[in-house]
């Protein structure tokens, strides 16, 4: 019975971290914080996070440009880098300079050298307009306060017919629906592509009109 009570209160307190991170997110940005990067950095996360399955919807391909907003420490990113390989490149941008340390690090380590990784803030213009045939975020669209603003220079920053893919995963604490993300990205001018995957795994794919 103690056992169980404890159990209870543990996860009624993640719970209500969850609610207050994901409040609170709406009026300040709070991203993933570097110490918890750890968690991001394995085999165990890259399968129950799905990383090759996210890969293979999102459908890069050699030669391509590719932009992820929030790479934190390149759990999609590397990967992704030697999918457009050979010709391609991708480019994380981020808001917290540990992140990109460690995804600098990490992409050292793994010998990957068509990534670069930019410091700056999503919701700003950050690229010259149609820079990248795909961008994508996983897991960092409810990070944003501004998140329609973010999904305006996605769609300034993309080629025509270039793909916009975003990727939630459930319980993230700023996990958003599929209807809210095809709202957001709809209001900005995409069209749906494809919704591929449950609605506690999904990655929806829209083109730029």
């Amino acid at each position: 019975m103690k056992i169980l009570k404890i159990l209870f209160l543990s996860i009624l307190t993640l719970v209500g971290v969850s609610l207050i991170w994901r409040w609170t997110s709406r009026k300040r940005s709070l991203p993933c914080p570097t110490w918890l990067a750890n968690l991001l950095d394995s085999s165990w996360s890259d399968w129950l996070l799905g990383t090759q399955t996210t890969l293979d919807r999102i459908g890069l391909k050699p030669d391509q440009k590719v932009l992820e907003v929030g790479p934190g420490p390149g759990r999609l990113l590397i990967p992704a880098a030697k999918r457009v390989q050979p010709g391609g490149e991708v480019f994380g941008l981020d808001i917290q300079p540990g992140m990109l340390n460690r995804l600098n690090a990490r992409a050292a380590r793994a010998g990957v050298s068509n990534l670069i990784a930019l410091l700056g803030d999503a919701s700003q213009p950050q690229f010259p307009p149609e820079s990248f045939d795909v961008v994508y975020l996983c897991t960092v669209l409810g990070e944003i306060p501004d998140r329609e603003a973010t999904i305006q220079q996605c769609y300034a920053a993309l080629k025509p017919e270039g793909i916009l893919s975003i990727t939630e995963i459930f319980p993230d604490p700023h996990y958003q629906s599929r209807a809210t993300v095809q709202r957001l990205a709809e209001a900005a001018g995409f069209r749906l592509q494809a919704m591929l995957g449950p609605w506690y795994l999904f990655t929806a794919n829209f083109a730029k009109a």
